[in-house]
């Protein structure tokens, strides 16, 4: 199996992204790595305002815990979101059954 060049130093990156033992220097990490390896960057202003927030949101609160229930609680409702509109997507392309 070839492994495309970008990609191994990407996973490389990420490996940095892990030995680092501060959460807000590995979330800057992961932010430059990502976009030094990125062809297509239409969505990466709303990933580094999102890193962005995380961040500041970690550094004001002082633990890791409530940023990440936060985070999850709002990657829940996005799902949530989407299934719904891919029902209804569905139910509008299927005549209403």
């Amino acid at each position: 199996m070839a492994f495309d060049r970008r990609f191994l130093l990407l996973c490389a990156g990420e490996v940095l992204v892990v030995a680092a033992t501060d959460l807000l220097a590995a979330l800057v990490i992961q932010a430059i790595v990502l976009a030094a390896f990125l062809e297509d960057r239409r969505g990466y202003g709303v990933f580094a305002i999102g890193i962005a927030l995380f961040s500041g949101i970690i550094a004001a609160s002082g633990t890791v815990l409530l940023p990440l229930l936060a985070l999850a609680a709002a990657l829940g409702c996005g799902y949530v979101a989407l299934t719904l509109q891919d029902y209804r997507l569905a139910r509008w392309a299927g005549g209403g059954a």
